[in-house]
C-alpha cells in the first residue's frame, strides 16, 4: 500500500489524569498537521462478573424511583474527548475506544498498526532520567511503533 494515500493513525493511552488529556492534546495537534485520525483509547480493568440486580415481585410501598445508572467507562471518555477536542482548534477527527486491559503490552497490541503511540508521563521531567514507571516500560518494550511520552506540566 502506497504511504502517501494511507490515512495516518495515531494511538493514545486515556487514564482520565491531567497528563493524559495533555497527551490527547498533543496527538490531536500533532494529527492535524499530518491529517491523522486519532484514536483514544482507555483501558480499564477486566471487570469480574457481576450480579444482575433484581426487584421484588411484591408492592414495596417505601421504595422509590429507580435510582440513574452511573456514567459507563464508554461515557467518560466520550465526554473527555469532546472536552479535549473544543480546546484545539481544528481538531481532527477522534475515535474513542475502551478497552478491557491494564498492562503497556495490551495498548502496545492495539496500536500495531498505528503510526505513533502517545501517552502521559507519570514522572514530572526532572525524575524521568531515573527511569519510567512500569506500564511505560512494558509498554515500550512491546511498542512496535514511535512512542511519544509527552511531558507533565
Amino acid at each position: 500500500m502506497d504511504t502517501a494515500s494511507r490515512e495516518h493513525r495515531i494511538v493514545v493511552g486515556i487514564d482520565g489524569s491531567p497528563r493524559s488529556r495533555a497527551a490527547l492534546r498533543w496527538a490531536m495537534e500533532e494529527a492535524r498537521g499530518h491529517t491523522a485520525v486519532v484514536r483514544a483509547v482507555e483501558l480499564t480493568a477486566p471487570s469480574p462478573e457481576r450480579l444482575v440486580p433484581a426487584a421484588a415481585m411484591g408492592l414495596n410501598p417505601y421504595g422509590g424511583p429507580p435510582r440513574p445508572r452511573e456514567r459507563t467507562d464508554a461515557q467518560r471518555l466520550a465526554d473527555l474527548v469532546a472536552e479535549t477536542a473544543a480546546q484545539v482548534d481544528h481538531a481532527p477527527p477522534v475515535v474513542d475506544t475502551v478497552v478491557p486491559g491494564h498492562r503497556g503490552r495490551e495498548l502496545a497490541r492495539i496500536a500495531e498498526d498505528a503510526d505513533l503511540l502517545v501517552i502521559g508521563a507519570h514522572h514530572h521531567p526532572t525524575h524521568v532520567s531515573t527511569g519510567v514507571g512500569a506500564f511505560a516500560a512494558d509498554l515500550l518494550r512491546h511498542a512496535t511503533c514511535p512512542v511519544v511520552i509527552v511531558p507533565a506540566v
